[in-house]
């Protein structure tokens, strides 16, 4: 394979029967990205097309297709070989992450996955992500600190993590094979653009373990107690016998905060019952009182800005 004129891989489960499609996708991805199971969100066949090409020292995934789940556990890990940093932006709809700490993101967010860590990807409505395969050499040669920016949401309308979806999002391996530029070039601007992006956080201290520990007993307690509606940081701080100042600042260790931690306990509990034939009589109000939300209007607009679509659309047909 020339390294300036790369081949372009294609696979389809279109011709693939109807049993066989999902083992044949994961299969697909398995190979082309790392060990994982997949399970689909659609009726009957699932249809789904993956392009990918090299670019330099970078792989690069194109894919579109039916709503569908990523799960990445401890046995496709160990069943890994090497470790590989995955950058993918999905945007084609909103989604979720679950990698280290809960996710909700919208159309055009991306996110950075380590392949030592498990993860779970849902792409709740049909997806069409570009995926940037990463060798932790070649990364770390760019960002030193990998975990500053593992597993946090890069926003499409944020600082310089506008500039790295917005570059990103438009490459394909079309356009990879005809580019006019060196393959060296195209992935050093990936580099230099992940580089900025990290350099926003670079005053903020990674987590410690002991940081990370202390996050999950507080959002344990908030998934516990978020249906109330006044809930507070004071009234969760008290549970865990610790200070507001102590919660506040092991959330900041881990980059969230009490307010966002809460509207997406709720948000996943809504989604949860909205997705649910269980709750196919409540209304989405009911479902959003029963989430927390005091006010359909207010539950209606959080759940659209972290979703990306609103409760009525989030609900599966029966």
């Amino acid at each position: 394979m020339n390294a300036q004129h790369p081949q372009i891989h294609y696979w389809t489960t279109r011709d693939v029967p109807e049993r066989q499609q999902m083992d044949y996708y994961a299969s697909v991805l398995s190979s082309a990205v790392d060990p994982m199971g997949i399970t689909k969100r659609v009726v009957g066949s699932f249809e789904a097309d993956i392009e990918s090409t090299e670019l330099g020292p970078i792989s690069l995934i194109h894919g579109r297709g039916a709503a569908h789940d990523c799960i990445r556990d401890k046995g496709d890990i160990a069943r890994s070989t090497g470790r590989n940093f995955h950058l993918i932006i999905n945007t084609g709809s909103a989604w979720r992450v679950d990698h280290r700490e809960r996710l909700p993101l919208r159309k055009g967010d991306g996110v950075l996955l380590d392949s030592r860590y498990g993860y779970r990807l849902d792409f709740l409505d049909p997806f069409e992500n570009v995926h940037l395969k990463l060798p932790e050499e070649w990364l770390t040669r760019w960002i030193p600190d990998t975990d500053v920016v593992v597993g946090r949401p890069i926003a499409f309308d944020g600082a310089w993590g506008k500039a790295l979806t917005a570059f990103v999002s438009q490459l394909t391996p079309d356009f990879v094979v005809a580019a006019p530029l060196p393959h060296s070039v195209i992935a050093d601007h990936v580099g230099a653009l992940f580089a900025l992006y990290a350099n926003e956080f670079s005053g903020i201290r990674s987590s410690t373990p002991a940081g990370r520990a202390l996050r999950d007993r507080i959002e344990e307690v908030i998934t516990q107690r978020c249906t109330e509606f006044s809930l507070c940081a004071q009234d969760v701080a008290d549970a865990l016998g610790i200070s507001t100042r102590t919660l506040h600042r092991g959330l900041a260790s881990c980059q969230q905060t009490f307010g966002a931690s809460l509207m997406t306990a709720r948000v996943e509990l809504a989604t949860r019952m909205l997705e649910s034939p269980l709750f196919r009589r409540l209304t989405t109000g009911e479902i959003g009182r029963r989430a927390g939300f005091s006010d359909p209007s207010h539950f209606a607009r959080v759940y659209r800005r972290l979703c990306g679509r609103t409760p009525v659309q989030a609900r599966r047909p029966v």
